[in-house]
């Protein structure tokens, strides 16, 4: 791909390939020419990286990185950064991206930054296969942006030797896995957004510390035997908006304020709004059901408007809702204006038809143990009732386990839709007036918006 401009000179845009035509001022005589953009050289870098990754150039990380502390990494637009999935040592430990200063990646919605493994590796086979471990940030990385990223095929399980384990921000094995994108610094800011998060093993973003603003991002094939979409302990403080999450294993959001080390970490505050959840929580192992869609606990404070929960295995659940601080979200917490829906498909599980939550509505009704039941809530009072007429989604039929995400789908709400009203708009998001400033440039959160759900008619 190229441009030319006035004067004829031709420059290189991104790889492709391209005709350029050229004609006399009189309009009687035509030439062409045509070029082809090929990709830079392929790199391969390992250990301590900085600097810039320039624009639709191949990176192959041959051994452990990290960003050292107070030293930047950019990633620009385009680039495919691709991570060998051989076993490091002799514990076959997998590698990892360590954050110790400041990562900016910014791909474009045309031209992603790709995060993965070599192409003959991105298989169905190797969903939840946990290549490679992900994106840590320690407790002195300041800055991460991720705009326009694609992550995939994380989840590592660490070992002794694991960088990660190390430097003391994960465990060692007994099926500790890694996840996508992680953070430990309370002080730090970090912003994703238009991003995806696809075939890990375990959560896609778990957060440990931080200023943070999730918008915008697609999650799928989240999570093999548990996990989430959205993941937050203490020292964090969160605005997540916009986002559709589609087969996480166990939430779309865990919430908790769990890791505090007795007040050494501030408490955990949350805004969740204008979020689409499918099909989640069905995956989890069924003998140890948990959450569903969102799970509020250990003293979080959080505000839980907007959301639009289709055929997930629960409502929102919190235990000690308003009752107790402690065991459950800090009662000051909100959960309001979040609408239920249900298809008539039913599982098969032995344990889910023991525990009679063979289908959505199941874990929906009234009744539920856990589940927070809230005055402007709209819920369907059977199965296919309050059908959220998506643009392009099976929701009558889409197998309740199913993972495998289907790029056509559209979750746009059709006119008439039930969830185009209802959504609460009179609350302030944390970083929706002061923003957050990484990398120079200040990003703010979303306003709520009257809809339901991430996306409201096209």
């Amino acid at each position: 791909m190229a441009k030319v401009d006035g004067n004829g000179v031709v420059t290189a845009v991104k790889p492709g390939s391209a005709t350029i035509t050229v004609t006399t001022e009189n309009g009687n005589e035509k030439a062409t020419c045509a070029v082809t953009v090929v990709q830079n050289d392929a790199k391969s870098v390992s250990g301590a990286v900085e600097g810039v990754w320039s624009k639709y150039s191949v990176v192959n990380v041959t051994g452990q990185i990290s960003i050292p502390a107070g030293k930047t990494l950019t990633i620009e637009e385009g680039v495919e950064v691709i991570v060998n999935t051989a076993g490091q040592d002799p514990n076959n430990t997998k590698i990892e991206m360590i954050v110790n200063g400041n990562l900016y990646v910014q791909g474009t919605p045309t031209s992603p930054v790709l995060i993965s493994v070599s192409a003959a590796e991105r298989t169905a086979a190797n969903t939840f296969k946990r290549l490679w471990g992900g994106i840590i940030g320690s407790g002195t990385c300041s800055e991460i942006i991720l705009d326009n990223a694609i992550v995939e095929y994380t989840g590592a399980v660490t070992t002794a030797t694991s960088p990660s384990v190390v430097a003391g921000l994960f465990k060692a094995g007994g099926g500790e896995g890694m996840v996508a994108f992680n953070t430990n610094n309370p002080q730090g800011k970090y912003v994703v957004k238009n991003s995806v998060f696809r075939n890990t093993g375990e959560d896609a973003i778990y957060v440990q510390g931080g200023s943070c603003i999730f918008i915008n991002n697609t999650f799928y094939a989240v999570g093999e035997a548990g996990g989430e979409a959205i993941n937050v302990k203490a020292g964090c403080k969160v605005d997540a908006a916009y986002n559709l999450m589609y087969s996480p294993n166990t939430n779309g959001f865990k919430l908790s304020n769990s890791g505090a080390d007795g007040g050494a970490r501030f408490q955990a505050q949350i805004n969740a709004y204008n979020n689409t959840i499918i099909n989640a929580g069905w995956r989890r192992d069924p003998n140890k059901p948990k959450g569903g869609s969102i799970w509020g606990e250990a003293g979080c404070l959080i505000n839980v408007y907007n959301n639009l929960i289709v055929n997930s295995m629960f409502r929102a659940k919190a235990p000690g809702w308003g009752v107790n601080g402690t065991t459950g979200p800090d009662l000051n917490s909100k959960m309001n204006n979040n609408f239920y829906a249900s298809g008539p498909q039913q599982s098969t599980v032995p344990q889910h038809i023991t525990n009679g939550t063979i289908t959505a509505y199941d874990g929906f009704k009234a009744g539920v143990s856990d589940a927070v039941y809230s005055a402007n809530d709209i819920a369907g009072t059977a199965v296919n009732d309050k059908n959220p007429n998506f643009e392009n989604y099976p929701f009558a039929t889409d197998p309740l386990l199913n993972f495998t995400y289907n790029t056509s789908w559209d979750f746009h709400l059709k006119a008439g839709s039930p969830a185009l009203t209802g959504g609460k708009t009179d609350f302030t998001p944390y970083f929706s007036t002061t923003g957050i400033s990484v990398n120079g440039k200040t990003y703010k959160s979303p306003v709520p918006a009257a809809y339901i759900g991430a996306f409201g008619t096209k």
